[in-house]
């Protein structure tokens, strides 16, 4: 299976951050002493994890980052940078089954991608990463939230996307999870818990 890096977004909600940073893929966080570019932090935990191959999803929203993945030699794929959704219909047509993961996701890990793969396995449909809302840190504000087996989740931005028709969640008890930079203040707790 393959993973595709979704980073073609308008990063719309990056209020705060100045116009030449607000390409998500590309803002830095402090890591283990360095700065580190979130997409850089995503593609470290995918080379690590179950998948094949990967490729960063770019739109015409995000020419710096699609310059970026040239230079260190990531491999692209171009959509219509329409939409969430639309874009991974669109992505379907090449590629019946993926794993997407969402390129602002600081405290991805390769166990949780290989958790998902594990699940896709046993089921064979779609498969959506989520964390209970309850344990969620404070201060994030939760992009898409839903509720499954009288539990509120909080999607954390990586799934298995198929064309089944079904879905079910695959619950993560890790509240770091959780955090994806949406927000000005969403880098702002990223960056409190890394440091």
């Amino acid at each position: 299976m393959i993973a595709i890096i979704l980073a073609g977004g308008e990063s719309s909600r990056m209020s705060g951050i100045s116009a030449e940073r607000r390409e998500k893929a590309l803002i830095t966080i402090a890591r283990r002493g360095n700065q580190k570019r979130l997409l850089d932090l995503v593609v470290e935990s995918v080379q690590e994890s179950k998948v094949e191959d990967f490729f960063v999803a770019i739109t015409k929203n995000t020419p710096k980052t699609e310059g970026y993945c040239k230079s260190v030699g990531y491999k692209t794929v171009e959509t219509p940078g329409k939409g969430y959704h639309e874009d991974l219909h669109y992505l379907l047509r090449s590629y019946p089954e993926f794993v997407s993961v969402a390129c602002d996701i600081p405290f991805l890990r390769k166990e949780h991608i290989n958790a998902l793969i594990d699940a896709y396995l046993a089921h064979r449909i779609s498969i959506t990463g989520a964390v209970p809302l309850a344990i969620m840190p404070k201060g994030i504000t939760p992009s898409y939230t839903f509720e499954h087996g009288g539990k509120r989740l909080v999607s954390c931005g990586i799934n298995v996307v198929t064309n089944s028709e079904d879905s079910i969640p695959f619950i993560f008890d890790d509240p770091l999870l959780a955090i994806n930079v949406n927000t000005a203040e969403d880098l702002s707790v990223a960056q409190s818990v890394v440091e």
